[in-house]
């Protein structure tokens, strides 16, 4: 017989206050400016009963900022479509493309139509291989295969290196894949030359048919070579019809940049170049696997505008398409799941066949 005291959820509550307590604590210190009327007291018992209010979103600390949760009626909260939520909803529909997409090295050699960049992986690699890699490239990035949000993202430059052999072994150990460093367009290196700047653009795909459900742009910030919002970026939200952007920027404290707090370059009205060109890869990729049904993918463009796929996500966020105009799409995203692919009991399908031609 389970123990009613440990199952009871009020118990839990309980339990879990002071780490969240904490954490909010430290989150905190990043808003610039708290809501109007709100300390930092109200905030963190507001985002409680935002919490208890809402269940099944398990709203993040970040999307209680970021949707602009604080005095929201329910009514509004509920149009948001949280992290959680989305991987619930699209879990049935994507679960035959993650292998292709979570991994970084399955994904260069299944989407390697899209990418030219030059890379190895380290535990296939010998000692000597990574380091006439990093003598070609001199700047190169460093990757864990399965981490997502920036985490575990190294750029290394050949002048930092003290023990080849010793800093190989290390990296092989964990896993770690090289990639040559790559630099932005002027028009997108303008944001924040020190990154990678690099647009999200989230696709629904059933055969022959095909739809761009949102897009955005991030770029890096602090002068850290990382674009996501977890690792300090910003971001913006870009119309997928125009490919101009259609709001301000937003870090992941909920914080406003009309233009970049380093560069002064303005986010609001610029326009994306290449734009049709950056549709149109999404487009071929996403025709690459018979699986591939609702994918995020990280298109960056470089200098003369070549465009290189960077990434594909199976599940991704839509933080992007929401937070920056404060528009939730929670109903449109599971309206066009339910006409894109039926019911999820329907459209599972585990058996499917999912690899290149088939």
């Amino acid at each position: 017989m389970k123990n009613i005291l440990t199952e009871n959820v009020l118990v839990k509550s309980i339990k879990a206050y002071p780490v969240l307590r904490k954490r909010f604590k430290t989150y905190v210190k990043g808003i610039q400016k708290l809501p109007e009327g709100f300390t930092e007291n109200k905030l963190f018992y507001d985002y409680l009963k935002v919490r208890r209010n809402n269940p099944e979103k398990r709203v993040s600390m970040s999307e209680y900022t970021i949707f602009g949760f604080a005095g929201l009626p329910l009514s509004e909260q509920k149009k948001y479509l949280t992290d959680t939520e989305a991987t619930l909803l699209m879990r049935p529909y994507n679960a035959p493309s993650e292998p292709y997409l979570k991994d970084k090295v399955c994904f260069l050699k299944t989407f390697s139509e899209f990418i030219s960049r030059d890379w190895l992986y380290l535990p296939e690699a010998t000692a000597e291989e990574f380091g006439a890699f990093l003598e070609k490239h001199r700047s190169i990035a460093l990757k864990p295969p399965l981490s997502s949000w920036g985490i575990g993202f190294k750029k290394l430059n050949i002048e930092d290196v003290e023990d080849m052999d010793e800093l190989f072994n290390q990296l092989s150990e964990k896993n770690y894949l090289a990639e040559e460093f790559l630099e932005s367009d002027p028009e997108l290196a303008r944001f924040h030359p020190e990154s990678l700047n690099t647009l999200r653009v989230i696709t629904f795909r059933n055969g022959q048919r095909f739809q761009v459900f949102g897009a955005g742009l991030r770029v890096g910030n602090k002068g850290l070579h990382v674009d996501n919002a977890h690792g300090g970026g910003i971001f913006c939200e870009i119309d997928p019809k125009t490919g101009r952007i259609i709001t301000d920027g937003l870090d992941e404290h909920g914080n406003t940049y009309l233009s970049h707090p380093m560069t002064g370059v303005r986010f609001r009205d610029q326009q994306i170049p290449y734009w049709d060109q950056v549709v149109d890869l999404c487009r071929r990729a996403s025709q690459t696997l018979p699986c591939l049904r609702v994918v995020g993918w990280d298109v960056a463009i470089l200098p003369g505008g070549k465009l290189e796929l960077i990434e594909g996500n199976h599940n991704p966020g839509m933080n992007i398409v929401q937070a920056p105009a404060k528009h939730g799409v929670h109903d449109k995203f599971a309206a066009l799941l339910l006409d894109f692919y039926g019911p999820p009991e329907l459209a599972a399908a585990p058996e499917e066949r999912c690899a290149p031609g088939v």
